[in-house]
């Protein structure tokens, strides 16, 4: 099973559960998409907008793969549960999210070879990225452990930062 999460920001995220659905009608294993506050609703897809955290953890835990925005909560939790994750980051041009908060982590974590990240999203660019994620496990020789702690000093520098800014 695919599992595509979307978080339950007040912008939807039509765009990503559009390349969802369309992968879904071209692919024979299931995709279960939370689609949060998104309008798009998928026809080749089981779908939901929101659900406990617990529920979340029971998907993610039977999840082949996990394609997901670049929210910290969700790279955490595919991460905890040692699955492959392609991130999805959206964008701030695209009033997607209020700034590239969800760039800037995701081609941080792509730089630093812990990721596989979309940034043209099409069907065939995101079964790549699957791929992708899926062979190599997007966490590198060390294991999820690296890479949560490359994400939790990311998260302090940052954090600092966006402090001052504000």
């Amino acid at each position: 099973m695919i599992l595509v999460t979307v978080g339950t920001y007040e912008h939807g995220f039509d765009r990503l559960v559009k390349v969802a659905d369309e992968l879904a009608k071209t692919i024979e294993e299931t995709v279960v998409v939370q689609r949060g506050n998104s309008t798009y609703e998928p026809n080749h897809t089981s779908h939901f907008t929101v659900t406990t955290y617990y529920h979340m953890v029971e998907l993610v835990q039977s999840a082949r793969v996990v394609i997901s925005h670049a929210a910290v909560g969700a790279v955490i939790l595919a991460l905890r549960h040692n699955k492959p994750l392609v991130l999805v980051p959206r964008l701030g041009q695209l009033a997607e999210y209020e700034d590239d908060y969800q760039l800037n982590l995701a081609n941080f974590l792509e730089n630093k070879g812990k990721m596989a990240v979309v940034y043209d999203l099409s069907p065939d660019v995101l079964q790549t990225s699957i791929n992708k994620a899926v062979e190599r496990r997007n966490i590198g020789k060390n294991g999820a452990t690296d890479t949560l702690k490359i994400l939790r000093q990311y998260l302090k520098d940052n954090y600092k930062k966006r402090k001052q800014v504000m």
